[in-house]
């Protein structure tokens, strides 16, 4: 791509996606909603400014190992240790129940092979931490019971999630799933979650110390860059995507991050603080990038808009809803936090996305099956936000 046509293409997406994002937050909706409607209407769909290009999709590629780190950042594996027994059973059948349901039903209905009907499936048994917990945060129900089942499932979720991404890759690239290179990369998945984030504290607990001699400008953001991309690639070593890198460096990073060794090393937070302010513009300008690539690559004349595939589209979009929903179901004995539990564990948002458009690059998904399925994922993520939000507000009235 010429440099030309980069910086244009580069240019719009930007300003695409930074509008439609805002437009979409002010009408109540999440951010990520309006910005793949901007790659949409700036792409081969509608008015045809910008197309798919590898080089953008490696900018996009560098803007969803941004948002994984930042996921990373919220992750608390001790919350994960506290939320109980009622946060694992909402978060596992969270992951069986779409899994099988939606699985099933594009094996059947949209006539696929059982591996694609498989990815198909693990792509809609995420939950989007962001989208629930900014809908909480407004309704000041974060500390509540419910608050905290959600955060802990979520947590789960996340994790499970990153290692079916992690597995199926490792499929779609090698060809075969072997019970034993299974078990292996299940291993490897673990051991790089368990063992990145306390080496990249230490990695924090040097940098610290060399701060204090650094005399340009940046040394913070440059720390958090420079891990980012080391374990990236060091995941992509490990037979895994390379976001599981930024995963755990935001792990590594978190504020909620605990280790036995804390009794003897004081954590720092001041300056742990100070990298992950500096990385959060550098998340907050890359990321929309990969959400506004996902309408660009989002071929609409793919969709099926007779009377029969909307009925379709619409069926899926209700077995995905539901399927999350009943999850939820399982959280308490109070029916009222039944149903905010399991309204929050609906949206996909980003995370599906990713898992949409991992899919798409390996060619496990052909295009009009990622039409449906980026359809059923921001139909998720504009449905139960709006279902979270009515009940509690009518949670609270009572």
């Amino acid at each position: 791509m010429a440099i030309d046509s980069f910086v244009v293409s580069l240019f719009l997406i930007l300003i695409a996606g930074r509008l439609l994002g805002e437009l979409s937050d002010r009408l109540g909706f999440p951010s990520v909603v309006g910005e793949v409607t901007a790659g949409i209407i700036i792409g081969p769909s509608l008015l045809n400014w910008v197309l798919p290009h590898s080089t953008l999709a490696i900018i996009a590629e560098l803007g969803v190992i941004l948002l994984l780190f930042d996921i990373g950042c919220e992750t608390s594996i001790k919350r994960l240790a506290h939320s109980g027994n009622q946060a694992i059973r909402v978060a596992l059948l969270g992951v069986v129940i779409p899994l099988m349901t939606t699985g099933l039903a594009s094996l059947y209905w949209l006539s696929l092979s059982p591996f694609t009907a498989l990815f198909f499936g693990c792509a809609l048994t995420a939950t989007s931490i962001g989208i629930s917990i900014r809908v909480l945060a407004l309704n000041n129900q974060t500390q509540s019971h419910a608050g905290q089942i959600i955060l802990g499932a979520a947590v789960i979720d996340d994790i499970v999630g990153v290692m079916l991404l992690s597995i199926l890759f490792n499929f779609a690239s090698s060809g075969e799933l072997a019970l034993s290179s299974t078990l292996m990369l299940f291993i490897m998945i673990a051991c790089f979650i368990i063992f990145s984030p306390p080496l990249i504290r230490a990695i924090i607990y040097l940098t610290r110390w060399l701060h204090l001699k650094a005399r340009i400008p940046g040394y913070e953001v440059f720390v958090v860059m420079t891990m980012i991309l080391l374990f990236a690639w060091l995941a992509h070593l490990f037979g895994t995507p390379a976001i599981l890198g930024g995963f755990a460096v935001g792990m590594g990073l978190s504020k909620h991050f605990t280790s036995p060794f804390n009794r003897y090393l004081k954590n720092p937070f001041t300056y742990t603080n100070q990298l992950e302010g500096a990385a959060k513009p550098l998340v907050q300008l890359f990321s929309p990038v990969f959400f506004v690539y996902v309408g660009i690559s989002l071929d609409l004349s793919q969709l099926d808009v007779s009377f029969t595939g909307l009925i379709l589209l619409a069926w899926l979009s209700f077995i995905a809803v539901v399927s999350k929903f009943l999850a939820g179901l399982t959280a308490s004995s109070k029916w009222q936090e039944k149903l905010i539990v399991g309204s929050a564990m609906v949206p996909r948002g980003e995370v599906g996305l990713v898992f949409a458009e991992m899919g798409r690059q390996l060619g496990v998904i052909q295009a009009k099956e990622f039409a449906i399925l980026v359809m059923v994922i921001a139909l998720t993520t504009l449905i139960g936000p709006l279902i979270l939000k009515l009940t509690m507000e009518k949670n609270q009235s009572q």
